[in-house]
């Protein structure tokens, strides 16, 4: 559910749109948001207000459709996965006002935070083309999963609000300790990758992690590939050399992890399994395609 509002001339198509979940930011920010605009003289803007980060996807949509040329997206990364998911392909920018939790994307790609330089890029007109990944015809632009993440982000879900990161480091132990083995077949662009049981598969766009350290220190945003980890770790002493391994970026060297990268990647479960898109759970399924989209979202952000 959203709700709309504008300011400027009415006969005048909005040039920008917010998409602001009031979930994730505070009542104060967004008013921030609306004097650092008007302080810039971006005067003709589009307000939609949800309250479901899926919602961001709808709503990006009616911005471009009618005739948005950029979208500000305040909210996690779950709003501003939804969101991107209607501006793949287009050439609408996407600007982002982080929020929430965790905030990978914006981490990731090195986006400024402060919402004045925020404001200046999007008045500067700024912008860089990345790629987008897709699971099962769905977008995401991070990382994708299953197994001890899934776990790990819905034991966090319903603290993280008041817990924020030490919900997930809560989790994160719960699940080292208890995660079971679970078969899985693993495909890159067609050839065989992995076969054996797993304790976590992820594919991934950009390295960030919630842990504090790059899952994958070699992605980049435009390399047109997706990087994919498949943890065999079992037990505390396993994952904790995983952990030193990965914090030394030193993750293919591991005994309790495969590496690999590729533009196209299958993985099959032994039965349905949860899988996570940007930190949000998705549902079950047996399998899962990949696809990267090379250059396909542009991002308000200064040259990298």
């Amino acid at each position: 559910m959203s709700s709309d509002s504008s300011n400027g001339a009415s006969k005048t198509a909005a040039t920008i749109a917010v998409v602001a979940n009031t979930k994730k930011i505070a009542k104060k920010e967004i008013d921030q948001l609306r004097r650092a605009l008007a302080s810039a003289g971006l005067d003709s803007v589009c307000w939609h207000v949800i309250e479901r980060g899926s919602d961001a996807k709808a709503a990006a949509a009616k911005a471009v459709k009618r005739g948005a040329q950029t979208v500000v997206v305040c909210g996690g990364d779950g709003t501003v996965r939804a969101a991107a998911e209607a501006l793949v392909g287009t050439a609408v920018g996407l600007a982002v006002v982080p929020a929430g939790t965790a905030n990978l994307f914006a981490s990731g790609l090195h986006l400024p935070t402060d919402l004045t330089e925020i404001v200046d890029v999007v008045a500067r007109g700024d912008r860089r083309s990345i790629d987008t990944a897709e699971c099962n015809g769905q977008t995401f632009n991070v990382m994708a999963g299953s197994g001890f993440d899934v776990g790990m982000l819905a034991q966090a879900d319903s603290d993280k609000t008041q817990m924020g990161m030490v919900a997930y480091l809560r989790a994160g132990v719960n699940e080292v300790r208890d995660r079971k083995l679970f078969d899985a077949t693993i495909k890159i662009d067609g050839d065989d990758f992995f076969d054996g049981e797993a304790t976590c598969v992820l594919v991934g766009k950009i390295g960030a992690s919630k842990a504090g350290f790059e899952t994958f220190p070699e992605a980049t945003p435009t390399d047109g590939k997706l990087h994919v980890a498949v943890v065999t770790a079992h037990g505390i002493r396993e994952w904790a050399s995983l952990m030193a391994s990965a914090v030394l970026h030193r993750q293919h060297h591991s005994d309790h992890a495969q590496i690999g990268e590729g533009a196209e990647v299958t993985v099959s479960f032994d039965g349905k399994r949860r899988f996570e898109l940007d930190g949000g759970v998705k549902g079950k399924a047996k399998r899962l395609d990949f696809a990267v989209n090379p250059h396909s979202l542009i991002v308000c952000a200064p040259a990298a």
